[in-house]
């Protein structure tokens, strides 16, 4: 952010989309000339901060104009002209408030007031953002995409697609992304194969019987290896209500009919951080249920959806009672 400098954002469009685009440089990873797909408010926040830095501007041109007249050779010229056209300036008050772009360390040191003044004890530096980002989209991607749609326009992180639109961006930032999704998808094959975990929905339930096997696995070198095999292997993608491992989106259960992944779906990992939803679901069917003006067909959709609850509560360990016939 601190190479950004004045006009350093455009935009493109593809398939009747707008893209904008942050162009600056990447002095972390070695990338040099690099750019960023970035939402159109990071163009109005840089818009503010070109008039906000113009004063700023204003000194550093007089600076140089000035080494001009007393001596065209001199270096000192040359090294203002970096910083002609930064928008993060400041006043370098250890070297005569001469006007430089502001550096990491005052970047951090601005941070840390930041945190101090809002009461945490929080050692927030600038490093921190990245990382962030990188788990933020990886989650998205993971599960949640509706900052990737804001973000990104589309429901999902393609980075091929993303690189066909342009092939300036920064390489490090995308296999960061990819590194924390890798992560993410462990820890949650690692909590399916953990025997102690009650797993719903018919690949749950799968894995479960297999989980009960006495026969010894030989395949893989050690536990690990078989959870990054599966992670890697398995499209894994959270709907809120399960983990879909279907390839494509185009199962109901993913949006329409959400109890659908209860019913024994090939597809559908059920555990216990969806339990509270099917405990939402059952209680909310139960109050359906007695109402005169839904009809014999809304009750038996009712019925329907209400047994799926009650079976997934059942494999998940929780007692709820059962008079419907489930079995």
């Amino acid at each position: 952010m601190a190479n950004a400098k004045k006009g350093c954002y455009y935009s493109t469009e593809a398939d009747g989309e707008r893209y904008w685009w942050l162009r600056t440089k990447s002095s972390k990873t070695y990338e040099g000339k690099t750019e960023w797909m970035v939402p159109y408010a990071v163009v109005q926040a840089i818009s503010l901060l070109e008039r906000w830095s113009e004063p700023y501007q204003d000194h550093l041109n007089q600076e140089i104009e000035r080494h001009k007249n007393e001596d065209p050779t001199d270096i000192r010229r040359a090294e203002a002209m970096d910083h002609v056209g930064s928008i993060f300036v400041g006043l370098d008050m250890r070297n005569g408030n001469l006007v430089r772009t502001i550096i990491v360390a005052s970047m951090n040191q601005d941070l840390k007031e930041f945190t101090e003044s809002c009461g945490l004890a929080w050692p927030l530096a600038t490093h921190q953002f990245r990382r962030k980002f990188a788990n933020y989209v990886a989650r998205s991607q993971f599960g949640d995409l509706r900052y990737l749609r804001e973000h990104f326009k589309h429901w999902s992180l393609d980075m091929t697609l993303r690189y066909a639109l342009n092939e300036s961006q920064e390489m490090t930032l995308y296999l960061e992304i990819q590194d924390e999704l890798d992560d993410i998808k462990f820890a949650t094959v690692s909590s399916w194969l953990d025997e102690r975990q009650p797993l719903a929905g018919g690949y749950g339930q799968s894995l479960v019987d297999w989980r009960n096997r006495s026969e010894p696995i030989t395949i893989f070198k050690s536990r690990s290896a078989m959870i990054r095999s599966i992670a890697q292997s398995t499209p894994i993608r959270s709907n809120g209500h399960a983990w879909c491992t279907a390839a494509d989106n185009l199962c109901i259960g993913n949006d329409l009919e959400r109890t659908r992944c209860g019913d024994g779906c090939d597809n559908a990992v059920i555990g216990l951080a969806h339990r509270h939803i099917y405990q939402g679901l059952h209680d909310q069917l139960r109050e359906l249920q007695d109402l005169d003006e839904i009809g014999p067909g809304g009750r038996a959709r009712v019925s329907h959806d209400l047994n799926r609850c009650i079976k997934v509560l059942r494999h998940l360990g929780h007692d709820t009672e059962v008079d419907h016939g489930v079995t």
